[in-house]
């Protein structure tokens, strides 16, 4: 049996451990988190650098560009030597413009690229002309003149008039490139007056191409022949 002096002493003791067992957890706690807030962390992966800020780690530092940002320039479009022979299949004609100076007439046609891709055109288209029943005329001779020397034909008499560049002169055989839904035109030239013969329809065929066009335009021709321009572009001046 114990003493009533060691029976105090245990409870005693007791009580101390229930009182500082806490208080000195508390303290290891926070002797933890002051450990952790006066270290350095260790770096994760993710931590590196990043395409854009945030991702994983939105603390993560911008990504820099090694260079400033330049323009691109845009692949240039289809040139005349890349661009394949217009197929006639692609092709159509349509008249896009009529003149008159005195006597003499012109009319402007196009071939019109209904293809997707562009193609070439060049030289001098080849006609004939169509009697109403659709027989050629061939009394009728076909002169092939440069842009020039036609419209020196339809200028005012007082206009100073450029006749240089005469038959198969100038760039007559220059390609021309069509865009889709572009165009190349020529001019068919003529003298007119009562009493001459009449042709009701044009025969156009491409340069180069067997398939003709029919364009129903009638024609009183004098002096038996007519003259043709070599094609040209959109942008192209007569």
């Amino acid at each position: 049996m114990s003493s009533p002096l060691s029976r105090i002493l245990s409870i005693a003791m007791a009580a101390s451990i229930s009182v500082l067992g806490p208080w000195m957890e508390g303290c290891s706690h926070s002797q933890h988190a002051s450990t952790l807030r006066g270290g350095a962390p260790t770096l994760l992966q993710e931590d590196g650098p990043q395409n854009a800020r945030g991702g994983t780690n939105p603390n993560a530092p911008y990504l820099v560009a090694a260079s400033k940002p330049e323009l691109v320039k845009r692949a240039d479009g289809a040139t005349t030597d890349a661009a394949d022979p217009c197929d006639s299949k692609n092709l159509s004609v349509t008249e896009i413009e009529a003149a008159v100076n005195g006597k003499y007439r012109a009319v402007k046609l196009a071939f019109d690229n209904q293809g997707l891709t562009a193609c070439r055109l060049g030289g001098y288209p080849s006609i004939s002309l169509l009697e109403q029943d659709g027989t050629p005329v061939v009394s009728v001779v076909v002169d092939r003149v440069t842009a020039s020397t036609l419209s020196a034909q339809l200028a005012p008499p007082s206009a100073p008039q450029n006749t240089a560049q005469t038959e198969n002169g100038g760039k007559s055989g220059a390609q021309v490139l069509l865009e889709p839904k572009g165009e190349a035109w020529f001019q068919i030239g003529w003298s007119t007056g009562d009493g001459c013969p009449v042709v009701s329809r044009i025969s156009v065929s491409a340069p180069g191409a067997t398939e003709s066009f029919t364009v129903s335009h009638p024609l009183t021709i004098c002096d038996g022949r007519v003259q043709i321009t070599t094609l040209h572009a959109d942008q192209d001046a007569n």
